[in-house]
């Protein structure tokens, strides 16, 4: 065959493999608008983080804002964003869920900044990976600095990956404010930043461009130490009360949760999912071994920066979680975009061969019909019930009734909906009821009577004849469980400083005590089906002795 047929059709072979490939990736982007609306839509009412962050960020002088930082899980720019997008568009529940479709939307806009710009292709495998992830519709479009910090983490990946194609000024203030605004926003991100700097350090470093090195270098620790400012207002690594939030650390239970992260729907999407990681990099790697000699200066670069960035990410973040609580899928969810958004430059590198391209895409092809069915249940949940339990007190509570909102935590989004007259008081009672206060609840647990006065009230209403609401219900005993059961004051006991053993106690005796001064309890509302278990919570009614 002539070599000039041949160059046609391989021409005409790729303009069309490139159409089918931008066909795929807008149908991919309207796969996950459509997804981040219906989560909008479904999510409902706000949980107590939400409702914690709203809190803070609108309080009424700025100056308190920063004060109240310190019991924040995130730093100042997150308070500031939201504050600016509520002083705009109001505090409402649908205001709200819509600021995470505006973070969605966002990630969006940076997956086809990537594409366009770096990899010269259309987006398939980052909006693949995570649009179709129910940790980032969920987590990431929840009212939580997580989905801005991750976005911003992303655009830091995108302006150092053009930095170290073509150094300029310009895109070294790029990722300068980039990296920044992402650190002080999302605590996690002292663990990516960091990985994405050395990566591009390290490729400056192999071509010899020790100028650029350095002063990337210079920028990244101008960049940690201002967002090292924040931190030290912060007592996220707390030292005291932080104690109350401390659980073990294992290696386990941090590769369960990142695996999780990767793919809540199923198992089998987290084995998908890793599995294209895992081949990507170790494809990468013997491909650097190829090419570490050859001028394929684009080709090795990137896919040094690639490599380096995801498994440096992995090792710190690692790191991090040694310091701080149990690890939630939700904190993952930086993490799991930086493996995306690596991976797919990794694979970009390879698109020069047409069976990729077209494996790439059938791949993709398929999670955008398979994930939406896999992940539908988990999207369409409501995150809380709280309202509704809210709503039914303030309307059938009298004025002399009680309501106890057991434990304490489920009063932050409580008293966001709650508008009856009844008093209401938290097990055990915080004077703080806007937000998680550990150290008030640390002072508790070291208390000789942390609960008394709760429980006189209860008893009080009660032998008045008139009702106590209960949000949240108690835990009913076991068998042998013995009634006259004490802790002494943490850390004396055998449960050191571990609040769950407190607050299963706290909830033992208030069972106790209803039951010994009611005539009647009844279980006004039971948990939810279509709620989400971090906060689906049941509401108690008890009858008082005499009127």
């Amino acid at each position: 065959m002539p070599a000039a047929l041949q160059a046609e059709r391989a021409s005409m072979k790729n303009q069309w493999i490139t159409r089918v490939e931008c066909a795929v990736a807008i149908l991919l982007s309207i796969a996950v608008l459509f997804l981040l609306f219906v989560r909008a839509t479904h999510a409902g009412a706000l949980w107590r983080d939400e409702a914690e962050s709203v809190q803070i960020a609108r309080m009424p002088q700025f100056t308190e804002v920063l004060q109240y930082l310190r019991y924040s899980s995130f730093p100042v720019l997150f308070p500031v964003i939201l504050r600016t997008y509520t002083t705009l568009f109001g505090v409402s529940d649908v205001s709200l869920r819509y600021f995470g479709l505006t973070v969605g939307i966002c990630f969006l806009g940076v997956a086809w900044l990537h594409s366009r710009s770096v990899t010269r292709e259309f987006p398939l495998l980052l909006p693949a990976l995570i649009g179709l992830n129910a940790n980032f519709l969920t987590a990431g479009t929840s009212v939580r600095g997580y989905g801005i910090g991750s976005v911003l983490s992303l655009l830091a990946f995108t302006f150092s990956a053009r930095l170290v194609l073509q150094p300029s000024r310009r895109l070294m203030l790029g990722v300068f404010l980039a990296g920044l605004a992402s650190m002080q926003c999302l605590f996690h991100n002292a663990a990516i930043i960091p990985a994405i700097v050395l990566a591009a350090a390290a490729v400056f470093l192999v071509r010899g461009e020790l100028k650029w090195m350095g002063l990337l270098l210079f920028t990244a620790a101008l960049c940690g130490g201002l967002a090292h400012l924040t931190k030290l207002l912060n007592t996220y690594f707390a030292t005291d009360w932080g104690k109350v939030l401390a659980v073990p650390f294992s290696f386990t239970a941090f590769l369960h949760q990142f695996i999780a992260a990767c793919g809540e729907a199923h198992l089998s999407v987290s084995v998908v999912w890793l599995s294209v990681v895992l081949l990507s990099v170790m494809v990468a790697v013997w491909r650097l071994a190829v090419v570490r000699e050859i001028k394929h200066a684009r080709e090795r670069e990137m896919l040094l920066f690639g490599v380096i960035a995801l498994s440096v990410s992995l090792f710190l973040h690692y790191a991090l979680f040694g310091r701080i609580n149990e690890p939630q899928e939700r904190y993952f969810l930086a993490l799991t975009c930086l493996v995306a958004i690596a991976t797919d430059l990794i694979v970009a590198n390879f698109c020069c061969y047409y069976w990729i391209r077209v494996a790439r895409i059938s791949l993709v092809v398929v999670a955008i019909f398979a994930m939406p069915i896999a992940i539908w249940p988990k999207i369409i949940k409501r995150q809380t019930n709280i309202d509704i339990v809210a709503a039914e007190v303030s309307k059938g509570a009298r004025p002399d009734d009680l309501v106890v909102v057991n434990p304490w935590y489920f009063g932050i989004s409580f008293g966001r909906y709650y508008g009856g007259q009844a008093k209401w008081l938290m097990l055990p009672q915080i004077a703080e009821r806007r937000f998680h206060r550990y150290d008030l609840l640390h002072a508790k647990m070291a208390s000789e009577l942390p609960v008394a006065d709760v429980f006189d009230a209860v008893r009080a209403t009660l032998l008045r004849g008139n009702r106590v609401w209960i949000v949240g219900g108690t835990i009913v005993p076991s068998v042998d469980s013995p009634e006259g059961l004490e802790l002494p004051p943490a850390p004396r006991s055998e449960f050191g400083w571990n609040a769950k053993a407190y607050y299963s106690l706290w909830s033992q005796q208030l069972y106790y005590l209803v039951r010994d001064n009611c005539t009647e309890g009844r279980i006004v509302l039971d948990r939810m089906p279509g709620v989400d278990d971090v906060e689906n919570v049941p509401l108690w009614l008890a009858e008082g002795q005499s009127r």
